[in-house]
């Protein structure tokens, strides 16, 4: 689901009638200028949390912030502007933002206290690709979360249910 810019300005004596795409991974949480992929119209956009809070809003004159990831003119058959357009829309770069970067969490132990054997990085001792069969004898291949589960226990945070 993404928001859109339907630019209806005049342009040549016609209608602009371009369908500009404002994908909610860029623009969730974001307030700035948008420009058209045909015409180059400036647009003023605040979104919060996905959803339009103010605009769009027209800005002759201006320079735009980011450009359109998408866009296509339906009334036209369809011509569409692809990602990477030189001048019209900005490339996709498959990235995601900053907060997203690292590692995956370790989770040893669910939500109720007891221990997991997904739980990365695994012993070389669980053998081919962590596969441990059914019998996983946590003491042995796992000291350490042996002993986490111990003290979880004394502290009553282990439940059935």
């Amino acid at each position: 689901m993404c928001d859109i810019i339907w630019c209806k300005k005049e342009a040549g004596g016609k209608p602009c009638d371009t369908v500009n795409y404002l994908d909610p991974y860029c623009f969730w949480n974001w307030e700035g200028k948008v420009g058209c992929a045909e015409c180059g119209t400036v647009y003023y956009v605040h979104m919060i949390q996905g959803h339009m809070y103010r605009g769009p809003v027209e800005k002759p004159g201006e320079k735009p912030d980011i450009l359109p990831l998408y866009a296509d003119k339906p009334y036209k058959g369809y011509d569409f502007y692809l990602p990477g357009v030189e001048g019209r829309t900005r490339p996709f770069d498959c990235l995601p933002r900053e907060i997203y970067l690292g590692h995956a969490d370790t989770v040893k132990f669910s939500i109720r206290g007891k221990p997991l054997r997904g739980w990365r990085p695994q012993p070389p001792s669980t053998g081919v690709a962590g596969s441990c069969g059914f019998f996983w004898d946590i003491e042995k291949l796992s000291p350490e979360v042996w002993a986490e589960y111990q003290e979880k226990i004394k502290k009553g945070e282990v439940k059935d249910w």
